[in-house]
């Protein structure tokens, strides 16, 4: 999931005009919404008080109508160098209504977005995402209706301001040579990459690899669970999954516990 809302992040950008098709402001009501209304023009008036001055523009918070749950953020993350906070919510509002309020909110701030037909989501749920062109931070909403039209809401904040490219090593785990389209993130110890092989390597060669250059730092495979690396209390676990014609290769380390998270692809 930190990989797809940074996905996400990154297709928020200014935009000269909205998209005419988009849906714009209007009174959200519970149940659905008409996809209709004139975009909002309060961020950025002008203060009476003082001639040509700009009222200053209050900070943004997630603002979820008929909120029936809460889940605050775990804390931040990193993720391919962009501090992350992620959190979840839930509505008891209809899909198009809640949708229709938060795009009523990012226009309110005063945020830029990408025409609604160029914001590509790589889900089938509607998400949003705008960018705050001041503070460079970018704001994601996922939209994922429930069996009793209650809508989940996985909303990311992501700081831009504050990137940090990240380093041509994992620090924690090789990548195999050859490695392309790399992933990563960090969050309170645990660390997770993601990447495609070279062209026409196999799963039995990832393992293979990562058998050899794991050992000699200590590293050992469980017996009962090829891919399972453990280092005293440190476990890193290697896995694989076809996509699109590539191999994609998970790593996911985690210091202490347990078992490690199992799945071969990015949570």
């Amino acid at each position: 999931m930190i990989s797809l809302l940074l996905s996400l992040t990154l297709a928020a950008g200014p935009a000269a005009s909205v998209d005419a098709g988009s849906p714009q402001p209007g009174p959200a009501a519970r149940g659905k919404a008409s996809v209709k209304g004139k975009a909002s023009a309060d961020a950025g008036v002008p203060d009476a008080g003082v001639p040509g001055a700009v009222a200053p523009k209050r900070p943004f918070r997630w603002d979820i109508p008929g909120k029936v749950v809460w889940v605050p953020s775990a804390g931040p993350q990193v993720s391919d160098g962009v501090p992350m906070d992620l959190q979840l919510a839930r509505t008891d509002w209809g899909l198009d209504a809640v949708v229709q309020y938060m795009l009523d909110s990012f226009r309110k701030a005063g945020f830029y977005m990408a025409p609604l037909r160029e914001q590509r989501s790589p889900t089938t749920e509607p998400m949003l995402t705008a960018l705050d062109v001041e503070k460079l931070v970018a704001y994601t909403v996922i939209f994922q209706e429930n069996a009793d039209r209650s809508v989940t809401l996985i909303l990311g904040t992501s700081d831009m301001s504050k990137y940090t490219p990240p380093g041509a090593t994992l620090g924690w785990a090789p990548l195999m040579p050859g490695s392309e389209q790399v992933t990563r993130s960090d969050l309170e110890g645990a660390h997770l990459a993601v990447f495609a092989a070279k062209p026409g390597t196999t799963q039995a060669q990832v393992f293979d690899y990562y058998r050899t250059a794991l050992k000699p730092v200590g590293y050992a495979e469980d017996p009962d669970e090829p891919g399972l690396f453990r280092r005293g209390s440190e476990v890193l676990k290697v896995s694989t999954r076809d996509e699109e014609g590539l191999l994609m290769v998970s790593l996911r380390h985690r210091q202490g516990g347990g078992a490690a998270p199992r799945g071969g692809g990015p949570p």
